[in-house]
Formats: C-alpha cells, sequence, structure tokens
C-alpha cells in the first residue's frame, strides 16, 4: 500500500506528462479542440433543461420552487468523472501492455493518468455549471451560496475514492479480462442507486436510506456534490465522516491489491 502511493508521488512529473499526453490526444485533428470540455457540458445542461423543463417535470418537496435540470447536473457532472474514470482506467493496463513489460515503468501510473485527465474535464465543467447556478440565482431561486468553498475537500476525497477503486480493478482486470465488462453493467445500475436523479430525502423507506446512504460509496459524494453547489451550504459533519471513511477504505484496498497483484502483471497483460 505505502510502496504504490510512494511511487505514484515520486513519478508525479511523469503522471502530469502522459495526462498532457492523453489530453492532447483526445482532441487532436478537432476543429474546437480543449473547448469540447466547454461544449459537452453545455449540450448536457441545454438538453436536461429542455427535457426536465417541458417534457418530464419532476417537483421538489417545496413544489417546484428549484430547477431540477440544475440539481440534476450538481450530480450528473461528478458522476460523468467517476463512470469515465472508472471504465477507462480500469482497461489502462491492457492498453499499455508494452510499457509494463518493461520493468523500470510504474504502472500504476496508467491507471491514475485517467483519474486525472477527467478530474480536469470536470473541472473545465463547473465554471458551466456556475454560470447556470448564477442565472438561476438571478431569476429568483434560491440556489447556490457560500458552501461552494468546500469543493475542493469533496472533490479531493472522491478522487481518493476513485483512485483507490481504479487501482485495484485495473489490476484484477489484467488477471480477469472480464471486469471491465462487469463494471459496465454495476456502473449502470450505480446511477439509479445514486443520489443523482433524485436527492435521497425523496426515497420513502427508511431501509432504502440507509442502505442508499451508507452501502453505496458514492451516495455521500453525490449528496455533498448537491449540498455544496445546488443548495449552496456546507455538507453535514455525518456526511464529511462518511466521505473521510470510503476515502480511507478505497485507497487502502485498492493500493494493497495493486501491489499484491503488480508482480505479475508484467506476465498477465
Amino acid at each position: 500500500m505505502l510502496d504504490v502511493t510512494r511511487r505514484l508521488l515520486r513519478y508525479r512529473g511523469l503522471l502530469w506528462t502522459l495526462v498532457v499526453r492523453e489530453l492532447k490526444g483526445r482532441y487532436r485533428g478537432s476543429f474546437l479542440g480543449f473547448f469540447w470540455s466547454l461544449v459537452n457540458p453545455l449540450i448536457l445542461l441545454a438538453v436536461y433543461s429542455f427535457v426536465f423543463t417541458y417534457i418530464f417535470r419532476p417537483r421538489f418537496a417545496d413544489g417546484g420552487a428549484n430547477p431540477y435540470p440544475l440539481f440534476l447536473m450538481c450530480g450528473l457532472f461528478p458522476w460523468i468523472w467517476v463512470s469515465t474514470s472508472l471504465l477507462e482506467g480500469t482497461g489502462s493496463l491492457l492498453a499499455g501492455a508494452g510499457l509494463i513489460r518493461r520493468a523500470v515503468f510504474p504502472a500504476e501510473v496508467l491507471p491514475m493518468v485517467f483519474v486525472v485527465s477527467n478530474l480536469i474535464h470536470f473541472l473545465l465543467a463547473l465554471p458551466v455549471l456556475a454560470g447556470g447556478l448564477l442565472i438561476g440565482r438571478l431569476l429568483g431561486h434560491p440556489v447556490g451560496g457560500w458552501g461552494a468553498v468546500w469543493l475542493p475537500l469533496v472533490i479531493g476525497l472522491e478522487f481518493l475514492v476513485i483512485g483507490g477503486m481504479v487501482l485495484g480493478l485495473a489490476a484484477l482486470n489484467v488477471h480477469f479480462k472480464d471486469v471491465k465488462d462487469i463494471l459496465t453493467n454495476v456502473l449502470a445500475v450505480l446511477l439509479y442507486l445514486t443520489p443523482i436523479l433524485f436527492p435521497l430525502s425523496f426515497i420513502a423507506w427508511d431501509w432504502g436510506r440507509w442502505a442508499i446512504g451508507w452501502l453505496n460509496p458514492f451516495a455521500p459524494f453525490s449528496t455533498a456534490f448537491q449540498q455544496t453547489l445546488f443548495t449552496g451550504v456546507a455538507p453535514e459533519p455525518l456526511l464529511l465522516l462518511q466521505m473521510i471513511g470510503w476515502a480511507a477504505i478505497a485507497w487502502v484496498l485498492g493500493t494493497w491489491l495493486f501491489g499484491r497483484l503488480s508482480d505479475s502483471l508484467a506476465e498477465a497483460v
């Protein structure tokens, strides 16, 4: 566990170089280039605003005083970071087999490249969301606020959760090639079992709220994003403890599993 963490810190320069290469390669040859990082969330915001304003109109418990599309974006943008990082990072070791076979190359860097690169995409989408919240506030909706100052802490803790999971899943995927396929289906289910399309308080059954709130590692983070961005308040203390707990569990288990399987990665890819 500590060896993997130390190697990531030692090779942080290489990690950043690979992140830059990944971002440049993703947009190489495109007309808009890095502006796609802003276009995609703008399109999502426009589509969901239309669908959930004129076609399907869910109502909050307060009678619909708050704009649902903005609430949805506060949970959906972080989820895109989670799901994309996990899927791309899980297959990264097999995709970089040539690099892993080199004895001096730090294999743990490859999965983290996709966590960092997709984090950058998420950060670039935040100004779009902030603009939407500002417009909503100017229109009289009680959205946004000083709770956003807690956003770096929430992002940092979720980074540890995603990073730990990616490291563990990527190592497992080298030995069991169907891990990524299983993950794809799990993420599809988790989208509806995480309070993204709805606030956790909307679940009528106490046991349902408990199961989703405590057994789903992404539920406290989704709720924290909704509180800091949409509601504009600081995360509740219990929510902070949940996020810290999941960050510690995911990072410790993920780095430990990667360390246990690292010696056999070169032969298995």
